[in-house]
């Protein structure tokens, strides 16, 4: 695992703290709102780029504070992850980016057959790769949301976590949660691709584990872009109940990683409101064509039946087999997230 610490101070950025602004006091819990679409599917996209790319962008939107991030890879076991987290200079605002796999390599991840389900912690089953890399990334991220909420600097809290002493074990800083008035006030959850996937699983970390009961009420809303499904009917149910009225996923255009494990794999399941959009320079709306998702549905479990029977029979191919996902780039949701859109108001 690697741990990294960056500054997002900016000279001479315009209007510093309006964005920062609107993104605690203009938005209510589980309220759409189109800036916030708009800057988190920026977050999404850069956080392939990693941690300096990702707080330079930060930085151009005018976004002063701090970002810590949490990579963590092992091929063997089909876990691929990373985590920023970003702390505003005044410790009010938290905006946490998950990124997942890189595209190149998603269609082979998903259908793997190392990532068929595994239990979920309470209730129900996940998708056992995206499974493991959140639980992964957890831990680790666990104690910097705790330091999010009690307004410890994240940069401070990584020197904590990383003990010049080995054997030396750090406090947890998650014990504090609850016991005094929190300094953080809006927390934003988000991620493109199988890092939407498991922004939607770091977000049930928060609601299934009681420790962060508190924090819970500061989760303004959770934007995942075209995320792959990561639950079973039983466990998305449970979700939907917890925290569904304030998550929102988008799918552009025939994206169909927004329908992927393919049923070879398992029976997964979305939860919460998806929006699609109506062109491809067009805007967000609350619905799905069932044309479109019938189409998407059949091309990804074809796409997952060959990529499990190449793997199966071990197959060797020249060149590799691969496969074009142009409305899957986080280039697209961008453009859409900036367009204008349909009113959808409070859940």
């Amino acid at each position: 695992m690697r741990l990294e610490h960056a500054f997002t101070k900016c000279p001479g950025t315009k209007k510093k703290g309006d964005l920062a602004e609107h993104l605690i006091d203009g938005v209510d819990e589980g309220q759409y709102d189109h800036g916030v679409v708009e800057v988190l599917s920026i977050a999404s996209a850069w956080s392939y780029g990693g941690l300096t790319t990702y707080t330079d962008r930060l930085c151009q939107l005018g976004l002063d504070g701090e970002v810590v991030g949490v990579r963590v890879r092992n091929d063997a076991v089909l876990v691929d992850a990373a985590a920023y987290l970003f702390q505003s200079a005044d410790k009010k605002l938290g905006i946490l980016t998950l990124r997942g796999v890189e595209q190149d390599d998603i269609i082979r991840w998903l259908t793997d057959p190392r990532g068929t389900m595994v239990p979920f912690p309470s209730v129900g089953s996940a998708h056992g790769g995206l499974y493991r890399s959140g639980m992964a990334l957890w831990p680790t991220l666990r104690e910097f949301l705790a330091a999010l909420y009690t307004g410890k600097p994240l940069g401070k809290r990584l020197v904590e976590l990383s003990p010049k002493k080995p054997g030396k074990r750090p406090e947890s800083e998650v014990e504090q949660i609850g016991k005094k008035k929190p300094t953080l006030e809006a927390l934003y959850i988000t991620g493109h691709s199988t890092g939407g996937s498991l922004a939607g699983m770091a977000t049930a970390g928060i609601y299934i584990d009681p420790k962060f009961a508190p924090m819970r009420k500061l989760v303004r809303g959770l934007y995942a872009y075209g995320p792959a499904m990561f639950a079973d009917p039983t466990l998305a149910r449970t979700l939907e109940k917890q925290f569904g009225d304030k998550t929102y996923r988008f799918m552009y255009e025939n994206d169909y990683v927004t329908k992927m494990p393919p049923r070879s794999v398992g029976r997964y399941m979305h939860f919460g409101r998806q929006l699609v959009s109506t062109s491809r320079d067009g805007v967000w709306v609350d619905e799905m064509r069932l044309d479109r998702e019938l189409r998407a549905r059949l091309t990804a479990n074809v796409i997952g039946a060959l990529a499990c029977a190449k793997d199966a029979l071990y197959l060797s191919m020249s060149p590799p087999m691969t496969f074009s996902w142009g409305d899957h780039s986080p280039t697209n949701y961008m453009r859409v997230s900036r367009n204008a859109y349909a009113d959808l108001g409070h859940p």
